[in-house]
């Protein structure tokens, strides 16, 4: 799979984040509190000003699939509210959060103003697609070790501060590195005690430094 971006949040300078926090009503929730429901109607979409949210599947049997965790200047729930459908997922608060809610009326004055707001919004639900698809190869084709080295490169495209480094920290604890690729925290833990022996991470709470990105490529191709 392509390492490009994936997670791209997007940027206070834009115009679509000026449009949103504009017309955009601030609401707050608190941690662990539900924003919506999978299967509830998708009524407005979200930019999330600070903490950050966990989207997930919820199975009939009740188990949970994390499929995205979101930080601050991500949009979410676009997906749905735009093609007319249910909610496909849960979203819930990780951390005390602030976000705004949008609903397409007070959005389409400025679309019209502003026909790139729309290829912005088109690139976000691009993102979306293409991080469910990477997730999906990622648990039917890799085992768990490199379930967890893919993870880490494709998460450096959103923690780099340049495009370029070799290094960067990922603020995920090894419970929501797990819940992202569908495999138990323990064994999570043990492949990344694995990678910090080789030399190619540094572990602290909540915190993985990546040492060494093209390590970790090179064993994806191992």
């Amino acid at each position: 799979m392509s390492q490009s971006n994936i997670l791209k949040a997007l940027s206070k300078e834009s115009n679509l984040y000026t449009a949103i926090e504009t017309i955009g009503t601030l609401q707050r929730f608190k941690k662990n509190e539900i924003i919506y429901l999978q299967d509830d109607e998708a009524c407005n979409f979200f930019l999330l000003k600070s903490g950050r949210v966990r989207l997930f599947f919820t199975a009939m049997t009740g188990n949970e699939l994390t499929m995205k965790i979101l930080g601050a200047d991500d949009i979410f729930g676009d997906a749905s509210y735009f093609s007319h459908t249910a909610r496909i997922t849960s979203a819930s608060a990780l951390s005390d959060v602030e976000l705004y809610s949008v609903e397409l009326d007070d959005l389409v004055p400025h679309l019209t103003q502003h026909p790139e707001l729309i290829a912005e919004l088109l690139d976000t639900m691009a993102q979306t697609i293409r991080l469910f698809s990477i997730q999906v190869y990622s648990m039917g084709f890799l085992s768990a070790d490199k379930k967890v080295a893919h993870l880490l490169v494709q998460l450096g495209s959103y923690f780099k501060q340049y495009g370029s480094d070799q290094e960067y920290c990922i603020d995920y604890s090894h419970q929501e590195l797990a819940d992202l690729i569908g495999i138990a925290r323990v064994t999570t833990t043990k492949e990344l005690k694995k990678f910090e022996n080789k030399g190619w991470v540094s572990l602290a709470y909540r915190n993985i430094q990546v040492l060494d990105e093209t390590a970790l490529k090179d064993y994806l191709l191992s």
